[in-house]
């Protein structure tokens, strides 16, 4: 997530010097070499793997690779990072470009609305049947014959790079007008500038950015002025969906632990629960969008995004509540009793290898991956619309950026929480912290119930601070 600061690179990209068709060729080029160094270096490690080569097994039982290895690991992952993030930022503006034309200017009226949030549900829909795939397919191939469960990306990301790179006839393609980086940082530094020379009195309705507008002695017109104190609003706004990251990055990681440590079939890879997220989100999207807000709009009237977006708050929070449930039950049923021989050998990509005493039945973890999807679309779909339909024409590409970079953040925050939880927990509870190395020694329920009452925390800022908050139109 460090390396995801290339959200906000795609964002200067897309808004800048290249336009997000030429930005969005640019990602797609960091995504077939990262995803090519992957699969050479799954090939040579099972190569490796097979002959005995390059492993070495520390005094805790963990089988490591030697620094060269995790080198290149480390090499993939950042212009993996590099691609993602150039990606993400573009890849939501240009998706609407292709439903409406923003070469004309945009009056941001309700049947430009209405086709730009539809556009933004056919894209997050898609790309919920491309991860799907991932994780119900290629991420069982990963855990058994991961060189071939590598490559599998590489050849997805040449075959999407394909109409990309000859579609150009074909896609709506739009030029920056303006420098977007230039005239941020030159509205916000002579309005500050000539604001200070003016003097803002107390009674002033000027924000001291006008004063970088043509009418009050600036050089900047009054549509580029309010551009940049649109932006500015903005940010705030999508700052309150970090937290809500924190707990969605659970889903990779402590749900997947927790994962381990349960009774899973052979054919159902460890990583393919979040395959329930996918489906979940696929079901709930038409029938949110097609159902639920035209039965609710036509009863009690239209749902703001503050109402929609503190659902969704609820849902996630419930979540951890019941990862929390079948962690404390989890734990209980484990046998205490068992010996080394009834342990569970797990072997992932020969870069980790651990055994395991393994309790409870793996389809228990559902219900917690299904709540994550539906507050999913409470949520994420809510900021993309308001990273887009919020955001001024100059800005569309930084925006989504901007949300991004609150994803890294939170999942960054995520880490630091564990982190300190661990240090704290591992002092005080006699050097055996929530989350052990063997989970039924530990008690990684409480971590759970920790999260759930960080995002109540959230939750209760964003209700008593509702008029910051709230936005001009219903998305």
């Amino acid at each position: 997530q460090w390396f995801n600061a290339e959200y906000g690179v795609g964002g200067y990209l897309g808004d800048t010097k290249l336009g997000r068709y030429k930005t969005l060729k640019v990602s797609v080029i960091f995504l077939i070499v990262g995803t090519a160094l992957y699969a050479a270096l799954a090939i040579v490690l099972q190569e490796n793997n097979e002959k005995g080569g390059f492993k070495v097994i520390t005094s805790m039982g963990v089988a490591y690779y030697n620094t060269l290895v995790y080198s290149l690991l480390v090499l993939s992952i950042v212009v993996c990072a590099a691609g993602s993030g150039i990606h993400c930022a573009n890849i939501i503006p240009f998706g609407v470009e292709q439903f409406m034309d923003t070469t004309d200017d945009e009056g941001n009226t309700n049947d430009e609305n209405r086709r730009i949030i539809h556009a933004i549900h056919l894209l997050y829909f898609v790309r919920n049947v491309g991860c799907f795939f991932t994780f119900a397919a290629i991420s069982s191939l990963q855990e058994h014959q991961w060189s071939v469960g590598f490559c599998i990306p590489f050849i997805c990301a040449l075959c999407s790079a394909v109409p990309l790179m000859l579609g150009k006839n074909y896609f709506v393609v739009n030029v920056p007008r303006v420098n977007a980086s230039s005239l941020f940082v030159s509205v916000i530094k002579e309005g500050y500038k000539l604001s200070r020379v003016t003097g803002i009195t107390i009674n002033s309705k000027l924000h001291y950015l006008d004063y970088a507008r043509r009418d009050y002695g600036g050089s900047h017109y009054k549509e580029d002025v309010n551009a940049v104190k649109q932006l500015l609003r903005l940010i705030p706004v999508l700052s309150i969906y970090m937290v809500y990251f924190l707990l969605y990055s659970q889903m990779h990681t402590t749900f997947y632990i927790q994962g381990l440590f349960m009774k899973t079939p052979s054919y159902f890879p460890y990583a393919g629960a979040e395959a329930i997220n996918n489906i979940t989100i696929m079901c709930v999207i038409p029938f949110v969008v097609y159902k639920l807000y035209p039965f609710w709009d036509q009863r009690f009237g239209r749902l703001s995004p503050f109402i929609k977006t503190q659902v969704g708050f609820a849902l996630i929070s419930l979540s951890m509540v019941v990862a929390g449930l079948l962690e404390y039950f989890r734990i209980l049923h484990a046998d205490p009793t068992y010996n080394e021989a009834e342990k569970v050998h797990l072997h992932f990509y020969s870069l980790l290898e651990i055994s395991v005493n393994q309790s409870l039945a793996f389809y228990l973890r559902f219900p917690q991956y299904f709540l994550v999807a539906v507050s999913e679309v409470f949520v994420v779909i809510v900021a993309l619309k308001l990273a887009y339909i919020e955001a001024p024409r100059q800005f569309k590409s930084v925006s989504m950026g901007v949300l991004y970079m609150f994803n890294a953040l939170g999942t960054l925050l995520a880490a630091v929480v564990l982190l300190v939880t661990q240090l704290v927990t591992y002092l005080a509870l006699d050097h055996r912290g929530w989350i052990c190395q063997d989970l039924n020694q530990g008690q990684m329920h409480y971590y759970f119930y920790l999260v759930c009452g960080i995002m109540l925390c959230n939750m209760a800022v964003l209700f008593f601070k509702t008029d910051r908050f709230e936005l001009d139109i219903s998305l």
